[in-house]
């Protein structure tokens, strides 16, 4: 499959038996959040938990999440992100899909202070489930089916120019982690 300019899919970053224990591990020592918006003038939950860990804080969808230091795990995470990606990250989201119902709507990550490096590298952990991306501006759009491990790193023109989303399946799947690994700086 040919992908947009500016994403690259990487081999696998960890093993099955590390992803599944690395996935306990996460779920368990990480303070979700649980939050609500409003759309159309309805308040409804966020379909996920989040977490921001990182030096600066960071605001999107009305949402501010504070500095909160990287946890062990995550330095060494961090490190192997770094490895293979030859990039440098100071700061992840992290996103729990609990089912198949948890989701991510259509979205750009190009609205953080970057200080000049604005990729993301996306480490997924859990359930394979269906990453889309289609270009901004109308066209085909295709999806990737992300494994536990897999690790994709968007740069550039596919973070300016393609939204991307996850969306909701019927079928029956376990917990997911996305891991977004960013270089943000305090502005």
């Amino acid at each position: 499959m040919d992908l947009p300019p500016g994403l690259l899919l990487l081999p696998p970053l960890l093993p099955p038996e590390e992803a599944a224990r690395l996935l306990a591990t996460l779920v368990a020592e990480t303070p979700w959040e649980a939050h609500t918006f409003t759309i159309f003038g309805r308040t409804v939950p966020m379909p996920r938990r989040i977490q921001l860990y990182g030096p600066h804080g960071y605001r999107y969808s009305g949402l501010l999440h504070p500095a909160r230091p990287l946890t062990p795990t995550l330095e060494a995470l961090r490190s192997r992100v770094e490895l293979a990606t030859g990039l440098a990250f100071n700061s992840v989201l992290l996103n729990l899909y609990r089912d198949g119902q948890d989701s991510m709507g259509w979205h750009q990550d190009d609205d953080y202070p970057h200080g000049g490096q604005p990729a993301v590298a996306s480490l997924s952990l859990g359930a394979t489930r269906r990453f889309r991306l289609r270009p901004r501006g109308g066209g085909p759009g295709l999806s990737l089916d992300l494994d536990s491990g897999s690790l994709l790193v968007l740069s550039g023109e596919a973070l300016t120019g393609w939204q991307h989303a996850v969306p909701r399946t019927a079928r029956p799947v376990g917990p997911r982690l996305n891991l977004t690994w960013r270089h943000m700086t305090g502005a």
